[in-house]
């Protein structure tokens, strides 16, 4: 991970962070593994210049970005990737599975969406490249469809592998 995957990966976590709870108070820590040596801090700094109080912090194994809560508000109220959109409107009002599948079908025909071979998730969701690069892993439970969503560095790094 670069400073500006990172980046964006902070601007994405907050906004979903704010779609799925609405309007929060206060400033967000933010925690991301990182073993490398690689300098990512200047990079992080230039991509996040419109933010001079977001703070990145190296920590043993890991890295801590802190959101004040005017760069929470700030990044909330801008443009949003649509399938981060879909995914929280969708899986938001309690949708079972075989809803989620359709939409995300008929929405996204290009999409691919596995049945996980890992007692983790139920399905594994991936869009087409440039559209979304994340992974998204559903649960289904009691009928209703939750997500985690990772970038595929992180999902790789927890031993997973992407289906084909």
């Amino acid at each position: 991970m670069n400073g500006d995957e990172l980046f964006s990966r902070v601007i994405t976590t907050i906004q979903e962070m704010y779609l799925k709870i609405g309007d929060s108070y206060g400033s967000v820590s933010l925690y991301y593994p990182f073993e490398s040596d690689d300098p990512i801090e200047d990079e992080f700094r230039h991509a996040a210049a419109d933010f001079p109080e977001m703070l990145l912090e190296r920590l043993p194994q890991r890295l801590r970005v802190t959101v004040s809560e005017k760069d929470c508000v700030h990044i909330s109220k801008m443009p949003v990737k649509e399938t981060i959109r879909d995914m929280v409107t969708i899986t938001k009002g309690g949708t079972g599975i075989d809803a989620v599948k359709e939409y995300i079908g008929s929405r996204y025909p290009d999409s691919k969406m596995v049945k996980s071979g890992y007692i983790d998730f139920d399905w594994i969701l991936t869009f087409p490249e440039g559209l979304d690069d994340d992974v998204y892993c559903l649960s289904e439970e009691l009928g209703r469809v939750t997500y985690h969503r990772f970038s595929k560095e992180e999902y790789l790094a927890l031993g997973f592998e992407i289906p084909e």
